[in-house]
């Protein structure tokens, strides 16, 4: 076959793609599908303030909900592990989120925050939720032995296992369960919906919920669009198989062009008070970043406190917006930062988040292609964008550089103890 050929084949599959995304666009639009709350709030990925927050309040039978204990029946009914439990007294059952259970002790393997916390009085019920972020050491173990009668899930979105780093000794199956927002956790937001029927109020938030959790997995009116692109795909797989490999090639090349311009600009402006990390350098890299620390306290291992600036991929552990905040590796100094400041807003290690704000009509987002292709067709406006999130980084840096200070005295004074 002659190149000219080869160029024209992936050619015809790129414009067929293109016919069927426009059409399954237009459905969307005039179903409004596309318009979920939870998304335009950016809080689609956020496994503290959204999903843990909404599973717990429809479990809990004192929920605003009003609804009793329906909805956490129906939570047991569907997950074969807690239909054995019998005589749960759901209507005194008990729902605690973020649940402390001590300080972290890696030697002993206790201590930790429990995401979603059940109990009755007898039973115990411990769910381990996890969206995007990364398994914590010894996470599962941890929780665990909170309790050692406890019935233990881990909660994610496909069915996928722990890392050997959280569940340490844990059998699945034996002292762990999986359980997936794909097939549970929809298959009971399809039954709350057809509850509250006639609470229209409730059952349009569970529906647009609902909605997250099949757009998280890959089940919205998309699905279908997918299946076409396949058929189309798979008359040359020859040709799709050299868009694929060369796909995140070209999405890499602007992605590594924004980061590598922007870190050298940040460190012209703080080279002389904050060094920089030179690890996951690479856009390529799920949680590509920036990160960077003051000179005056420099630390080595992963005792790591510092300013962040992430996802440079477009996929990071809570989020796809590009974001600024402090980062407490393994959540050491969590103390120290709440004891610093009242109004400390936590999601994993990370404190204070900010998103980085909009460009042109546009969330900081790179895994939004919409966006990188406005990027690529509007090369001079790279530099307004640069110029634009180095503003942003300036302002809070400025705002929390004191209490960034603070907590590294803070940390010296302790291990002077």
């Amino acid at each position: 076959m002659s190149r000219e050929v080869y160029l024209q084949d992936v050619k015809y599959i790129l414009q067929s793609i293109s016919l069927i995304s426009k059409k399954y666009n237009d459905i969307a639009r005039i179903t409004g599908e596309n318009f979920n709350l939870f998304s335009i709030m950016k809080m689609e990925t956020d496994e503290r303030y959204t999903h843990s927050a909404i599973i717990g309040e429809l479990l809990n039978p004192k929920g605003s909900h009003g609804q009793g204990s329906i909805f956490l029946e129906l939570f047991f009914d569907g997950i074969e592990k807690l239909k054995g439990i019998e005589n749960f007294n759901f209507k005194s059952a008990k729902i605690t989120l973020e649940k402390n259970i001590g300080k972290i002790d890696f030697t002993q393997k206790t201590g930790g925050s429990i995401d979603i916390l059940i109990e009755d009085g007898k039973n115990i019920i411990i769910i381990e939720n996890k969206v995007y972020a990364s398994d914590q050491e010894a996470q599962l173990e941890r929780y665990k032995n909170y309790h050692r009668d406890s019935i233990l899930f881990y909660l994610n979105l496909f069915g996928d296992k722990p890392s050997k780093k959280s569940k340490g000794k844990l059998e699945l199956d034996k002292e762990f369960h999986i359980i997936t927002y794909k097939n549970h956790i929809k298959n009971w937001l399809e039954k709350c919906h057809k509850e509250a029927i006639e609470q229209p109020i409730l059952r349009e938030s569970v529906k647009q919920y609902l909605n997250v959790v099949k757009k998280l997995t890959n089940q919205t009116i998309n699905n279908d669009m997918k299946n076409e692109v396949m058929e189309i795909l798979l008359r040359d797989l020859k040709s799709t198989k050299e868009i694929a490999d060369n796909f995140q090639a070209a999405k890499s090349i602007i992605l590594n062009k924004i980061r590598i311009k922007l870190k050298k600009e940040l460190e012209n402006i703080y080279h002389e008070k904050y060094y920089f990390f030179e690890n996951h350098d690479r856009a390529q890299e799920k949680n590509s970043h920036i990160w960077f620390s003051l000179k005056d306290f420099k630390e080595e291992g992963k005792q790591i406190t510092c300013f962040g600036i992430e996802p440079f991929s477009g996929y990071g552990n809570d989020q796809s917006d590009l974001y600024i905040g402090m980062l407490d590796f393994y959540n050491n100094d969590e103390k120290f930062f709440r004891d610093l400041d009242s109004n400390l807003k936590i999601s994993g290690w990370w404190r204070n988040i900010k998103n980085l704000g909009n460009f042109e009509n546009y969330s900081i987002d790179f895994s939004d292609i919409e966006f990188l292709q406005f990027l690529q067709d509007n090369p001079q406006k790279l530099q307004e964008l640069i110029n634009l999130i180095i503003a942003e980084v300036q302002v809070y840096i400025s705002k929390y550089e004191e209490l960034l200070i603070n907590v590294h005295q803070a940390k010296i004074r302790r291990a002077d103890i």
